[in-house]
């Protein structure tokens, strides 16, 4: 059976949706998932909500990280930051083998949502099916401004190869740009894909119901990018009872 690491990323301007987040994620479980383990990575100034880490844990094994050794703040060097602090902790800690080495990673932040309950299989048998059509690094909703890249609320592969090369040998980028679009031909050297079951919305500031019903009947499994809690008092509303 494939293993997944569900790693939400978050700073105090966002923690509460995040943990709105997480506490979804869970609810949706109808038992303790062994498939899917769960990572909080709070920036270097943030401290966690060990309420919602406690909440999570009854589904899912659970880890918890403040990224202290990287210190951006802003955007995009707080979320460049973020990012690249996360993917050093899930390298070190699965290099060290204290954590298992997933068969892939969903980097995700609070702006997004699960859509349906069993979303995270949907998403791995995605994965599957496109390593066998051609290996595949980086996974996720590819978007076309300012320039084609895969928006960083993606699937992400965990071997520890490819962990290396990002931690280690890339292990940055500029403070200016977004290290989703910065990282474009580095993912696309190392095999990047397009996954239609995950969406990006720029700066969406709220998504009617019609439109939410609307993306699951398409089969969309994971949405990214509104900033308020429409999407997950929908899919709360509807899946959770």
């Amino acid at each position: 059976m494939s293993k997944l690491l569900l790693a939400l990323q978050y700073w105090a301007g966002d923690k509460a949706l995040a943990m709105d987040v997480a506490r979804l994620i869970a609810d949706m479980e109808p038992t303790r998932n062994e498939d899917v383990d769960f990572l909080f990575v709070s920036r270097f100034d943030c401290e966690h909500d060990h309420k919602t880490i406690d909440y999570v844990a009854s589904k899912f094994k659970v880890f918890h990280y403040v990224n202290k050794h990287r210190r951006g703040t802003g955007w995009p060097a707080g979320c460049n930051d973020l990012w690249f602090g996360t993917m050093d902790f899930i390298y070190s800690w699965a290099e060290a083998k204290r954590m298992p080495e997933y068969d892939a990673i969903l980097t995700f932040e609070a702006d997004s949502s699960p859509l349906f309950p069993g979303w995270h299989r949907t998403l791995m048998k995605s994965w599957a099916e496109q390593q066998k059509k051609r290996p595949t690094k980086v996974f996720g909703a590819m978007v076309d401004a300012p320039k084609t890249h895969v928006n960083g609320n993606a699937l992400f592969s965990g071997d520890l190869g490819f962990l290396y090369e990002v931690s280690r040998k890339i292990g940055g980028c500029p403070p200016i740009y977004g290290w989703d679009f910065y990282l474009t031909r580095e993912f696309s050297r190392l095999g990047w894909g397009n996954c239609p079951l995950m969406q990006s919305y720029w700066q969406e500031k709220t998504m009617e119901n019609n439109r939410v019903a609307q993306l699951i009947e398409q089969g969309v499994a994971f949405l990214h990018g509104v900033k308020d809690r429409s999407v997950l008092e929908y899919v709360r509303h509807r899946f959770v009872h």
